[in-house]
């Protein structure tokens, strides 16, 4: 998995790619909260349109990312125009919980 940060006008954009698996969901979870809960933050973009897999611990990884930034009264929010991933959002409920665009712009809007 590789991960970019990127902060513009309040609005921290996490660009996911490759594998959001166990590995790299514990590996990358402290990282991303810290991020998260800065004060220049208000709101939360994870970027996961460039993932080419994610099981259930990716699963588990964007719900725990969308509690803490709901802890910190921030809005969270994902960009995803991948089917496969899609569909996986889509069957564990995901999209009831967390709001989702196709793109960045979108969801910067």
């Amino acid at each position: 998995m590789d991960f970019e940060t990127i902060i513009i006008e309040g609005t921290l954009i996490l660009k996911i790619k490759g594998e959001l698996d166990q590995y790299n969901a514990d590996r990358y979870r402290l990282r991303f909260d810290m991020k998260i809960v800065s004060p220049e933050v208000q709101k939360v973009v994870i970027d996961i349109s460039e993932l080419s897999f994610m099981d259930s611990s990716g699963v588990g990884f964007l719900v725990g990312r969308f509690r803490t930034a709901k802890a910190f009264a921030k809005e969270l929010v994902l960009v995803c125009n991948s089917n496969y991933i899609n569909k996986l959002l889509s069957t564990c409920g995901i999209e009831k919980l967390i709001k989702k665009y196709t793109t960045i712009e979108e969801a910067l809007s």
